[in-house]
């Protein structure tokens, strides 16, 4: 019987190819690899700017420390998402303000914060662009800056435009399991604002000044991404739009082949790039379960949320839907290089129990 893995890592040649170029003809770091990344990247997303830096994670603390916000601000995101959305507040001094989600998608729902904030980083979770309609008419009202935590979904859009160019900055995440990599650890920055885009950019590189590296303005860190890296991103990007069309094709086969709707809802006013596809059922464990004894390894994501991490407990919050729906949900193989025979097994094998 063939096992069918979580997730699998593609390395192509031509990554292989411009990693050993990168490596053997440019600087190491910052090397001309890197801002050629960025203007593609920026391009794609359709902002001004776009800076690299090493993770989603900081992506979103340098995102947040380029606003300014004073000390313990009080900064929304979503609990149903992994930890760094909220750790990255409390790194750049904010307070992160946990809230609930919808039920239908695990996206964040702000209908129940009355409290005035300073900030808000709301989280494309699985791909599938939040009601950015309502964060932006919330933003608008508390004229409050929004950090877009989209690190799991590059290439999404929500009314026709990208995710990551909705907000005053955007925050994307290249870890290996991503849509698209750069081979290791990696993040972006977009932003259409210049004086963000200088800050970020000396924020990434101990605080230096943008045209004499010897002067530090402000403090820093050693947060770039690397040339390799970089020149590897640069190849993932070309086949990104491809590769969401592959994970489109298997939410879809998915959706044929299951006797039960229970996938996730997407968002009806944008397109999902399905980085984790994801069913809601009571019998989670009995499918997990199942689904492993037929060699067919699957995730939660999130088994915990995050007001329930013990670093979170002090705030004695109660979120009841997404600690219901962290309960019930189940991620499904999704990788681009998923056979359809193997999508048709899962779902025969989940048939049997739900």
């Amino acid at each position: 019987m063939k096992n069918i893995p979580s997730f699998i890592s593609e390395i192509s040649d031509e990554m292989v190819n411009a990693a050993i170029s990168a490596f053997q003809n440019e600087k190491f770091i910052l090397g001309e690899s890197v801002f050629k990344f960025e203007e593609e990247f920026a391009k794609y997303i359709g902002t001004k700017y776009a800076i690299a830096v090493n993770s989603g994670s900081s992506a979103i603390q340098l995102s947040l420390m380029s606003l300014g916000l004073k000390k313990d601000a009080d900064v929304i995101t979503s609990t149903n998402s992994f930890v760094a959305s909220a750790n990255t507040i409390k790194m750049a001094n904010g307070n992160p303000i946990l809230a609930d989600i919808h039920e239908s998608d695990g996206n964040i729902n702000i209908d129940g914060i009355e409290k005035s904030v300073d900030a808000i980083v709301p989280v494309h979770i699985y791909g599938n662009p939040c009601d950015f309609k309502k964060i932006r008419e919330f933003a608008d009202e508390g004229e409050i800056p929004i950090v877009e935590d989209a690190c799991q979904a590059h290439g999404a859009t929500f009314d026709g435009k990208k995710v990551g160019a909705l907000g005053d900055l955007g925050c994307f995440s290249f870890y290996p399991t991503k849509n698209m990599t750069v081979g290791g650890d990696g993040g972006m920055v977009t932003t259409d604002n210049e004086d963000l885009a200088k800050i970020v950019t000396s924020l990434r590189d101990n605080g230096r000044n943008e045209t004499n590296r010897a002067l530090h303005e402000r403090l820093g860190f050693t947060m770039r991404l690397n040339t390799i890296n970089a020149a590897i991103g640069r190849v993932e990007l070309r086949e990104l739009d491809r590769k969401n069309k592959r994970r489109q094709e298997i939410y879809n086969l998915y959706k044929k082949n299951l006797k039960q709707d229970i996938l996730l809802s997407t968002n009806p006013n944008g397109e999902s790039v399905f980085h984790q596809i994801v069913i809601k059922h009571e019998k989670r464990d009995e499918i997990k379960e199942h689904l492993d004894k037929n060699g067919i390894s699957t995730i939660i994501h999130y088994p915990i949320p995050i007001h329930k991490q013990p670093i979170y407990l002090e705030q004695n919050l109660s979120l009841p839907i997404s600690e219901d729906f962290s309960k019930k949900i189940l991620s499904l193989p999704s990788y681009p290089q998923l056979l359809d025979d193997d999508i048709i097994r899962i779902c025969e094998k989940m048939n049997q129990v739900i």
